[in-house]
């Protein structure tokens, strides 16, 4: 949906502070086990989050679904400042991520889960804006080759390269477009 200027910035700032918060609140107090084991939580829920973002945008966003529809404004005008407002996308991945897997796995292993997912929607967010925002602005190899990448996903008449951050999911599951825009694995 179209945001404000606020709205679409929010996620910048608001989402570092959750976690930040959250993190500290859930690490106080395990033991060095603990915390090794909640690293490591929190690195799966930002590998979660990738095949959540390429599953999202595959499925959800492209397929005939009625977000669909909002996406397809993204594509056609994609310097919009389109997204989803902070607190839908939190209470949706707290609602989706962090209270099932409290009620599996406790609190310190759901807080590291939700805060690996959130802080990947986070670096989502931030590399989506640099792509699209940042065109005319030197930037790193990193968001030139993802930037590239994700141009291709925009413009080129075969389906593919979903993942924004990541190729990974792309290729695994073989809708990667290559420079020539020739599908890298074929469906």
């Amino acid at each position: 949906m179209q945001l404000s200027k606020f709205s679409y910035y929010a996620d910048f700032v608001i989402y570092p502070i959750v976690c930040i918060g959250w993190a500290a609140a859930s690490l106080r107090g395990l033991t060095w086990v603990g915390v090794a084991e909640w690293f490591c939580t929190l690195a799966a829920g930002m590998l979660l989050w990738s095949l959540l973002e390429y599953v999202l945008h595959r499925i959800v966003l492209h397929g005939t679904t009625r977000f669909a529809p909002l996406h397809a404004m993204h594509h056609s005008s994609p310097l919009a400042l389109i997204g989803t407002p902070t607190w839908i996308s939190m209470l949706v991945l707290g609602s989706v991520i962090g209270i099932p897997a409290w009620l599996c796995c406790g609190f310190s292993i759901a807080s590291a889960l939700t805060i690996g997912v959130m802080l990947g929607y986070w670096w989502y967010g931030i590399v989506h804006h640099v792509i699209h925002h940042r065109t005319h602005e030197r930037s790193t190899a990193y968001f030139g080759e993802l930037r590239a990448w994700h141009m291709r996903h925009h413009y080129s008449p075969k389906s593919g390269n979903f993942g924004v951050t990541t190729g990974l999911w792309d290729y695994l599951f073989g809708t990667a477009i290559n420079a020539h825009n020739k599908p890298i694995i074929s469906t």
